[in-house]
């Protein structure tokens, strides 16, 4: 291969690296104990960087050498950044490269990309920790589907960006390997991850006794690499790893925690035999006969969409099958094709992408929450097609849409880049060595080699010393093989920095098949609407007398709207209410809130579909920690918001039990969910065939309502209802798919007999003596944290424990305490929070991601104190800083906030029922569904 075509690949995961170790997170240390971690979120379709903005964090404090030392590395980084800065505002500047010299469209900046990359190969400096041994660390095999993680973690031993002074180093490597771990460590069947967790665990933790670096920016200038799908699940066996280091992943999946600010995103690359051997490039445009081409298993729900329309269509030019007919070559396929379908399965990591590329095949994106690979440099709409999910039955139309010449374009463009997802050798040398003997790579770093505690077993035993002897020999080659191309390193992971939503890529439909569904998020710490904006989605034709209720629903809702948006704008407004006037500053509007929730009463129709029988359906248990389930289904059953005319109906509600699935369902420890998913399958498809309303906006008028973790992967079991509809959640996990301006917060109450008997009240602020108070076992790296830093301490006013004394009762200790710690513990949702507030505690919530109940209505800043996981250590300080007469406001004003959290039976007015109503209420009004035919 050419040198033109060699350049680029694996060198650019350190240009990402040092972008987020240097651009993004420069690391200062002043005098005193604070240690200042500048981030900016400047990329290349960028002119500019944008100043860094300090966030403070504690750091152990460094010796003035090594203050020095860090100083000449910030002061290094100034100068690239300076030179990038330059580079990118300048657009006739010429920078000579001998290999490559990027330029055109598919770059968001050529200039400052190449200015960047250069400084990259002037500057950066790895350091691989030494510690651990194969097979757990510092390899991993080189082929198949996860073969990148191999490839990078071995020439990481011998890359010449490494350095083995730590002093030097812009960044640290964690050379554990995620395929590895789950090989040697975990046991297949066993779903236990605690030995795999621990062992990261314990990795970190002797690195950070052993050195500075990882305590002093709590692993900020850190990264880890996995293409596993379990790599991010694992990572949060370190809370800092999780939160702050950088984690080069191939599952980049932005609802499941990946930040486009922090993590780089990989391509995930099928290596059948370790090379790219046979794969690369493809037949002219003009000899491709297939327009789209699919083959592969129904994993996930994206791709039962796709298979359910279109699989064996006789549609000309697409061929979208499961499997392929005897005879047929997959990658054969691939290259007499035009477009290539790139669906996500049960993650949104995928290698089809890269083999599009390879072949010559335009890649056609059909995944969600996927963060694309090198997006901070390279411009993706210039070579690929985005198509979302709600858009699949579209999918012939869209693609034949595009001009020949738009075609000829993005397939032009797409041989460009493909550069820089290739892997080059000298790899080679040692592949077949490091994959079927992991001692290999142990011996070429000989006897040097620190151990790790866990005293993995040293597998270099009997041939060490030939082998010893063979590997040098091989490392030497490699290294001169290195000396001889540097630029030919090989792999290529790139700039994963941030991702601007603002460029994906827009799909219209003509007028003649279309219902506009608006959306706004406006919520009610805002004085007005925003107006909302049409996105148009397909829908089935409605008749005229449909057409018309819609439009009397509609116009009921106008109605509604300028009522509440009149209410919101007038400071004096005085509203009689026998029961309750909304009033104080525990709203953000109290005027706008209290007309919204008059309107409702007022207007709010409900359709409980009827189809289903209990116990999975219009039924549910009203006790325990997931009482509050089964109490709404059962009050929508007789609440006076249902009606029993769908057509005058503003949404329609889905009553099925997510708990009752799983009791009646769910095969116990089978880790099998697929027949939890087809039941909820199933039952949409009823409503569907026997009612228009479901198809008319895709489900974005319908909701469903779980207090169960599993509820919001469960919904992803039909994807206009984990995409489109309203979501009344516990687990209120925006880092897992939770949208805010769609799905409703519902809190977690635990109901010990299916009431609030004997949990109401407390005594007064005077009489609480302990300052603040948690009682629950290890669940999750929060409470692990929480627990390392607080458990058992002696310090005056502080109760933190696993399990309280025996005689303690825990509901007294509540009563007791100024604040209690509402911790999340494997998911966000916690009953702490409402026991806090029913018994006259200020809850101090320390969850990460968590959208909190009613948050469009209540203001929490004035009635509860939030805590960010990193500040944990610093709890009783934080709270001792609050004055007495800011506790005293807290605490009354959770009091009179307790109203709308407690369960009444039956339901009263502004209690926990009717405030849910009201949070699916205000996401209906902020939908407009308009039939074509309406013209209004």
């Amino acid at each position: 291969m050419d040198a033109s075509k060699n350049k680029l690949p694996w060198l650019i995961l350190f240009l990402s690296l040092i972008i987020i170790s240097g651009f993004l997170t420069s690391i200062f240390y002043p005098t005193n104990s604070t240690t200042f971690i500048y981030t900016n979120t400047s990329i290349f379709n960028l002119s500019t960087f944008i100043n860094p903005t300090p966030t403070p964090i504690p750091h152990r404090i460094l010796s003035s050498k090594k203050q020095s030392n860090l100083q000449k590395i910030e002061a290094d980084l100034t100068e690239a950044r300076a030179a990038i800065k330059k580079a990118a505002a300048s657009i006739n500047e010429s920078i000579e490269d001998r290999d490559y010299v990027p330029s055109g469209s598919v770059y968001w900046n050529p200039n400052s990309f190449h200015r960047s990359y250069l400084e990259m190969e002037k500057r950066f400096k790895i350091y691989v920790y030494e510690e651990g041994d194969p097979p757990i660390f510092h390899t991993a095999p080189c082929y198949g589907i996860l073969g990148l993680e191999g490839i990078f973690i071995n020439d990481m031993e011998i890359s010449r960006f490494r350095t083995k002074d730590p002093e030097k180093a812009h960044v640290y490597f964690l050379p554990f390997s995620i395929i590895t771990l789950i090989n040697y460590v975990y046991i297949v069947g066993s779903h236990d991850w605690s030995p795999m967790y621990d062992t990261v665990s314990d990795y970190i933790t002797v690195i950070d006794h052993k050195y500075p670096h990882w305590n002093r920016s709590q692993g900020a200038d850190h990264f880890m690499l996995a293409c596993h799908d379990w790599g991010p699940s694992i990572s949060k066996s370190v809370p800092y790893l999780f939160k702050n280091s950088i984690r080069a992943l191939c599952n980049a999946n932005t609802s499941e925690g990946f930040k486009l600010s922090r993590d780089v995103s990989i391509p995930e690359i099928y290596l059948p035999h370790g090379t790219t051997e046979g794969l690369l490039g493809g037949p002219s445009p003009s000899k491709r006969t297939i327009l789209v081409f699919f083959s592969g298993g129904v994993h996930g729900y994206i791709r039962e969409v796709l298979l359910k329309h279109w699989e064996n269509k006789t549609e000309d030019g697409v061929k979208i099958q499961k499997y392929l007919p005897k005879g047929d070559d997959y990658y054969q396929q691939v290259r007499k094709s035009k477009y290539c379908i790139c669906a996500s399965g049960w993650e949104v990591a995928s290698p089809r992408m890269v083999e599009a590329l390879y072949m010559g095949c335009v890649p056609v994106l059909v995944k969600d929450d996927y963060a694309k690979p090198f997006s901070d440099v390279l411009n993706w709409d210039t070579f690929s097609v985005d198509i979302p999910t709600s858009h699949i039955p579209q999918l012939k139309d869209i693609l034949m849409a595009i001009p020949q010449r738009k075609y000829l374009k993005l397939q032009k463009n797409g041989a460009q880049v493909r550069k820089h997802f290739v892997l080059n050798g000298p790899r080679n040398i040692l592949r077949g060595a490091v994959d079927d003997i992991p001692v290999y790579l142990g011996s070429i770093r000989g006897g040097n080699r620190r151990r790790h505690p866990s005293s993995w077993v040293d597998l270099r035993s009997g041939m060490g010393e030939a082998m010893g002897q063979e590997s040098e020999r091989g490392r030497h080659k490699l290294r001169k093989s290195m000396d001889a191309s540097k630029h030919k390193l090989p792999w290529l992971i790139i700039l994963s920095l941030i991702i601007i939503s603002g460029f994906l890529t827009s799909i219209f439909y003509p007028t003649n098949s279309t219902t506009f569904i608006y959306t706004n998020s406006s919520l009610f710490n805002l004085s007005t609407f925003i107006n909302p904006t049409p996105i148009p989605i397909p829908h089935r034709i409605l008749s005229s007398k449909k057409q018309s209720n819609l439009q009397k629903i509609e116009a009921d809702l106008t109605e509604a709207r300028a009522a509440i948006k009149k209410a919101a704008a007038s400071i004096n407004e005085s509203i009689e209410d026998p029961d309750y006037v909304p009033s104080g500053s525990v709203y953000w509007n109290p005027n706008s809130f209290h007309r919204s929730y008059l309107e409702m009463e007022k207007r709010f129709k409900i359709y409980v579909y009827e189809e289903g029988d209990p116990p999975i359906f219009h039924t549910a248990p009203c006790y325990g920690i997931l009482g509050l389930e089964g109490i709404f289904i059962n009050d929508m059953e007789i609440s006076r918001f249902r009606t029993k005319d769908p057509e005058k109906a503003h949404v329609y509600f889905l009553p099925f039990s997510i708990v009752t699935l799983i009791n009646y369902v769910y095969i116990v420890d089978s880790h099998e969910w697929t027949h939890m998913f087809d039941t909820v399958s199933d039952y949409i498809t009823v409503i569907d065939h026997k009612y228009p309303h479901w198809n008319r906006s895709q489900g974005a008028d319908h909701f469903m309502l779980a207090c169960h973790d599993w509820g919001p992967i469960i919904s992803k079991s039909v994807p206009y209802l984990f995409k489109n509809s309203i979501r009344a959640l516990c687990n209120a996990n925006t880092s897992e798919g939770f949208k805010l301006s769609r799905d409703v917060s519902i809190p977690e109450i635990y109901l010990p007999h299916g009431t609030t008997e004997g949990l109401l009240g407390g005594p007064s602020p005077s009489n609480r003596t302990i300052l603040v108070f948690f009682s629950g076992g290890v669940h999750g790296y929060i409470r692990e944290v929480l627990l390392k830093h607080w458990e058992n301490k002696t310090e005056d006013g502080v109760k933190i424990q696993k399990y309280l004394p025996k005689g303690d009762d825990y509901y007294e200790q509540v009563r007791k305490s100024k604040y209690c710690i509402c911790a999340s513990g494997w998911e966000v949702a916690s009953p702490r929070m409402v026991e806090a507030l029913y018994m006259g505690c200020v809850p101090v919530l320390v969850k990460d991601d968590y959208a909190k109940p009613f948050g469009d209505v209540l203001n929490w800043d004035t009635f509860s104190v939030d805590i960010p996981s990193s500040h944990i250590p610093q709890l009783k300080d934080i709270l001792m800083a609050i004055p007495q007469r800011k506790y005293l406001k807290l605490q009354k004003n959770g009091a009179q906030v307790r109203k709308h959290f407690v369960v009444n039976l039956p339901p009263k007015r502004y209690d926990v029922f009717h405030m849910i109503l009201h949070s699916i209420w205000l996401r209906r009004l902020d939908t407009h569904i308009r039939d074509i035919n309406d013209q209004s």
